[in-house]
């Protein structure tokens, strides 16, 4: 099996490192390769762009990994070249020395790095990043696209909607939810505190535009 991460920059790398630990367990995967839009990248032997990597291996062959931090980038790259790619699946990956409740549902293409914690019932959309040391606490509900960054804690029964962004170490207060405002792309920024009543925030349509 191939693993293709599309995505050759910084985030592209810490998939990269993610899936070497998970292959030293596991065994997974035969060869690790990038997928990237930028001609200048592409090499043919570690960097393909998106056609010539589909033209080389089948959908039974290769699974791909969005390789790609912000997320309405992560969204495009996921509904507009992968999911259109008949028969192709996302990997999932999660850290051996993350932790994952037994009852966690976890959807397909989502990423739970190094020492994150996802307590019970909690449910991860499609495509999620959950980067290191992120707490998210029981109950939780994470739409799809969205990145949880490092050091962030959210609280129990808390949902965030889809293409949602929180920042470096964030607090959320347990059970809030970000779909009773305008729009579905909710970006808080780094250290921010949100118990629900005020906010320091950005929110912005453009992704539902695009």
């Amino acid at each position: 099996m191939i693993l293709a991460i599309y995505g050759n920059g910084g985030h592209g790398l810490d998939v990269e490192e993610l899936a070497k630990v998970i292959n030293q367990k596991e065994n997974r995967w035969d060869k690790i390769v990038f997928v990237d839009d930028t001609p200048e990248k592409i090499d043919n032997e570690k960097v393909y762009s998106f056609d010539t990597i589909c033209s080389l291996y089948k959908p039974k062959e290769m699974e791909f990994m969005v390789g790609l931090g912000e997320p309405i980038h992560r969204k495009k790259c996921y509904s507009t070249k992968i999911k259109r790619k008949k028969g192709y699946n996302l990997a999932t990956l999660i850290h051996p020395l993350a932790f994952v409740g037994s009852d966690v549902r976890v959807g397909e293409g989502s990423m739970i790095c190094f020492s994150a914690y996802v307590s019970v019932q909690t449910y991860l959309g499609e495509n999620v990043l959950i980067q290191p040391m992120a707490t998210i606490g029981h109950e939780c509900k994470i739409g799809n696209n969205s990145v949880v960054s490092s050091s962030v804690s959210i609280g129990g029964k808390s949902s965030l909607g889809d293409n949602s962004y929180i920042g470096l170490n964030a607090c959320v207060k347990e059970k809030n939810e970000n779909r009773k405002w305008d729009c579905n792309r909710t970006w808080f920024s780094c250290g921010t505190r949100y118990t629900g009543w005020s906010i320091s925030r950005r929110l912005s349509c453009k992704a539902d535009k695009e």
